[in-house]
């Protein structure tokens, strides 16, 4: 197992910045409200390569003003983060999630895990939306699969059963679409409150008002403000789960919770399983509307420790 330090976030400019340029306007804000000289001596983005839609031609106009480093695929990215970590000092890291789709995220945090010993410190970051009203419209399905193959989870003989732990958002349908897929022994869904009360009634409602949970102590709401509580939390309720079920966390919602559900996954691996339940892809979203910052930034920091047996 793979221990962690929780930290305070730094005010130390990061040795190396990860992001990327989406169609959502919110995936330049951390360029936009940072000193940009001084968010990083490596300022590495993904670009989604959005075309006209919606705010991604301002936001690559932004970009290119800057000094960042584009790259227009997982690997190349990979390889980059690779490269600028390996060897030398350890470097300190801040990884914006707020528009990464959660392969990408899986894919970045997999190699921040195994380059760990040349890591000081890492800063996810996340900036929650202006509220929009969402849709109420059952979306096509595109993957329903373990986010990457480091995730399939190990089967344990000792455990025969499923624990579904859901990140709730307000995606219309999708947790009852999972259910009825894996068909799980027990279901726990963490709901996200502390920004915006519509953000709330719009999850509860979203959710057909939670009723598919057979238990109501199974609805477990976490402060989307206070992520190293939601960190103690799902890992306690993980650990405990894994003692009798296999477990597979199912991060919709904000992209937080899913960069916290898969630095618990990776720390427990193989366990613990993490799955993605996509219905958009960046170059075909399913809005018409933007997604733009609140104003808050929520940060999640933590060093790695010594191996625990």
């Amino acid at each position: 197992m793979i221990s962690l330090k929780l930290l305070q976030p730094s005010s130390v400019a990061p040795d190396i910045f990860i992001g990327c340029v989406g169609y959502e306007l919110r995936s330049s804000e951390a360029l936009r409200t940072y000193n940009v000289s001084m968010l990083s001596r490596e300022k590495l983005l993904l670009d989604y390569g959005c075309g006209d839609r919606l705010s991604y031609p301002k936001n690559i106009e932004f970009v290119q003003g800057t000094d960042c480093n584009l790259f227009k695929n997982i690997s190349d990215l990979i390889k980059a983060i690779e490269s600028r970590i390996f060897g030398g000092p350890k470097k300190s890291v801040l990884l914006d999630v707020t528009s990464l789709d959660r392969r990408v995220m899986a894919k970045v945090l997999e190699a921040l895990f195994d380059l760990r010993a040349s890591i000081s410190n890492v800063d996810i970051i996340y900036y929650p939306q202006t509220f929009v009203e969402p849709t109420a419209v059952l979306e096509q399905v595109l993957t329903f699969a373990p986010v990457t193959s480091r995730f399939v989870g190990e089967a344990s003989y000792s455990r025969d059963a499923l624990s579904l732990i859901v990140g709730a958002g307000y995606e219309y349908g999708r947790i009852i679409g999972a259910i009825d897929v894996l068909e799980p022994e027990r279901v726990y869904c963490f709901h996200p409150v502390g920004t915006d009360s519509r953000f709330e009634e719009a999850i509860y409602k979203n959710n057909l008002g939670f009723s598919f949970l057979d238990n109501p102590d199974f609805l477990l709401p976490y402060d989307l403000l206070t992520p190293f509580e939601l960190y103690q939390s799902l890992r306690s309720l993980i650990e405990v789960e894994l003692r009798e079920r296999d477990v597979l966390l199912l991060p919709l919602g904000p992209k937080i919770f899913a960069a916290i559900s898969i630095v618990i996954a990776l720390q427990l691996s193989p366990s613990v399983m993490v799955w993605r339940h996509s219905t958009t892809s960046h170059s075909k979203p399913s809005t018409n509307l933007d997604a733009v910052a609140d104003g808050r930034r929520i940060d999640f920091s933590f060093s790695f420790s010594e191996l625990a047996g």
